[in-house]
């Protein structure tokens, strides 16, 4: 006999996320790239802008301060009403109901825990905020450079950080590109320059240095140059490209921080001054490329890169001091578990030699599903009491 009661669908709630955004594409990205994986899951995003930096300074250390503490709520609202713009305070405390709350970076972590509060939403961080800190979160997502000293219920480790990228969106951008570009069936060698920041440095003479080994490796290859430069690139650096590769027939893509450009019978005005801003070359040459080489000073880059199923070089950058040590073990980690190669300029031409003519597919990094898988067992768990 058939039980009636088995004809009825089991209705699960739906669930919501709040995601809030500090306005940087960076952080902003490591958010969308864990939400990219939750196509069942809804979420909205608020942008968090403060009325002054101070106060924002000033509402992470309260936040701090008072974390553990039971706050009234029109304490919260005032608060969060006094630190930021009255618009972003508005959309903020008018999201509704949300299962959870995700933020990165760490001028949006104290508007979490303070809406988290509020809401009786679950609170979820990437990366470490300051001076926040993650032992208040409900999660906290971290890369294996910040792993915390003492294991924390709350932690989830990931190797890099979540991005958007994954195989299938670098295939879609990377042929849109060869179409572009005529550049069907050509051998293309793509580069992500990054730039200087407190433990790295790429002066325009590793840039001349590099420019020569890439040229090097295309006419032994019959191969062509893909590259994009980063905000942070020394604009000396940018003027070696240029001299360098400008009109060069083995450059077929160049785009620069400055200057968004095609090279040579490439060149299209349709990517030029308003539609720079809005196209990030990085899926197309991703895409387009049979080995991509990323700079070690970015390292949502190599992030990025590393998740792209492409073979992958890490190249080293000038030191200042002795450079990211704990961000050397992480890519070190990478290059064992095959998921990138490591080069200097002295060895980098025998690295991508070896690696176009190595037959083994890469290993795919994919750090923004593990950060999804969390955050759909918290809010499981939460649906389930």
């Amino acid at each position: 006999m058939t039980d009636p009661y088995s004809l009825i669908p089991i209705q699960h709630p739906v669930s919501k996320i709040l995601v809030l955004s500090d306005g940087k594409p960076g952080h902003y990205n490591q958010s969308l790239g864990i939400m990219d994986r939750m196509h069942d899951i809804s979420a909205e995003t608020v942008e968090v802008r403060f009325k002054r930096k101070w106060r924002d300074d000033l509402l992470r250390v309260l936040t701090r301060l008072l974390a553990g503490v039971r706050l009234p709520r029109e304490l919260i609202k005032a608060m969060l009403k006094w630190a930021m713009e009255g618009s972003s305070a508005a959309a903020a405390l008018g999201a509704g109901h949300f299962d959870a709350i995700l933020s990165t970076g760490s001028s949006v972590a104290a508007p979490n825990l303070l809406l988290g509060q509020l809401t009786g939403a679950k609170t979820v961080v990437c990366t470490r905020p300051s001076p926040v800190g993650i032992n208040h979160f409900d999660l906290a997502i971290l890369p294996e450079h910040m792993r915390p000293r003492r294991p924390a219920g709350n932690v989830v480790m990931t190797l890099g950080v979540p991005n958007r990228i994954t195989p299938e969106c670098v295939g879609t951008a990377g042929t849109d590109l060869a179409e572009r570009l005529k550049a069907d069936g050509q051998r293309i060698i793509g580069l992500l320059l990054g730039g200087d920041d407190q433990h790295y440095s790429i002066p325009p003479g590793m840039v001349r240095l590099l420019c020569d080994v890439l040229l090097d490796i295309c006419e032994e290859m019959d191969a062509r140059i893909a590259l994009t430069t980063s905000r942070r690139t020394d604009p000396k650096s940018e003027d070696v490209i240029r001299s360098k590769m400008l009109g060069n027939p083995l450059c077929c893509f160049l785009a620069l921080a400055s200057l968004f450009q095609r090279l040579g019978s490439f060149f299209s005005k349709s990517l030029a001054s308003e539609q720079r801003a809005k196209v990030n070359p990085v899926p197309g040459i991703l895409g387009i490329s049979d080995v991509v080489i990323v700079t070690e000073d970015s390292f949502s880059m190599v992030c990025e890169a590393a998740s792209s199923g492409r073979k992958i070089v890490i190249l080293d950058a000038e030191r200042k001091k002795q450079g990211h040590l704990k961000r050397d073990r992480v890519y070190q980690l990478l290059a064992e578990r095959g998921y990138a190669r490591r080069a200097d300029t002295s060895n980098l031409r025998d690295v991508v030699l070896n690696l176009v003519s190595d037959a083994a597919a890469p290993k795919v990094l994919n750090d923004a599903q593990i950060a999804a898988d969390a955050l759909r067992n918290l809010i499981m768990s939460v649906q389930l009491q």
